[in-house]
């Protein structure tokens, strides 16, 4: 009778194991199905932005009054955009300014890639564009007009070079998705804290 109890708790201890472990595997494939899953998307969406970027036809933006404050281990630039001005000054010519919405403002480009203001949209149609124009997806909320980031982050100690920032380099894909590349001083050169030579932009 005692081996036979002592053969059953061996059994059930050995049940007991098998389960927890049984428990133990399921959880850790879970686990890296999920880390698979999260690393997936995240290469997918560098992807896109690499994609973004390489592909995405030029434009500058000139800079509202920027202001370069610390953020924690590093620096950050607050933008704000003149574009932005004209589309809130075109929305308000029309009376009742939505508290949100979405259009595009079609831009004229100069001989630098500078987008001048034109016109608003209401939706993305190429085959309306003149040859120098082009289409930017904007959106308003809460009365505040948003083109693209309004922050552009730079290595801690860079500060002073890109306070000669006049212009935001975009890179528009042909959605009119803008995509900020790099700032850009008065002289169009990308600002490079770490490049003595600094480089012009491609038009």
């Amino acid at each position: 009778m005692n081996d036979a109890n002592k053969r059953t708790d061996a059994s059930n201890v050995s049940n007991s194991a098998l389960a927890w472990w049984q428990k133990r595997a399921v959880t850790i494939t879970i686990a890296v199905l999920g880390l698979v899953g999260i690393l997936t998307f995240i290469s997918m969406n560098v992807m896109k932005y690499e994609r973004h970027l390489a592909s995405g036809d030029p434009v500058l933006l000139q800079l509202a009054p920027v202001d370069p404050r610390g953020f924690m281990q590093g620096d950050y630039m607050t933008l704000s955009y003149a574009l932005e001005r004209d589309v809130l000054d075109t929305l308000d010519k029309t009376g009742d300014r939505p508290k949100s919405t979405e259009g595009y403002v079609i831009v004229a480009l100069d001989e630098h890639d500078v987008g001048h203001f034109v016109r608003l949209a209401d939706s993305h149609q190429p085959n309306t564009l003149a040859a120098n124009e082009k289409a930017i997806r904007y959106r308003l909320s809460n009365g505040s007009v948003k083109l693209a980031t309004n922050a552009f982050f730079f290595q801690e100690g860079h500060a002073n070079a890109f306070e000669a920032a006049k212009y935001g380099l975009f890179r528009v894909n042909d959605k009119g998705d803008p995509l900020l590349a790099d700032l850009v001083n008065e002289t169009f050169e990308v600002i490079d804290p770490t490049d003595k030579h600094k480089a012009k932009v491609n038009n």
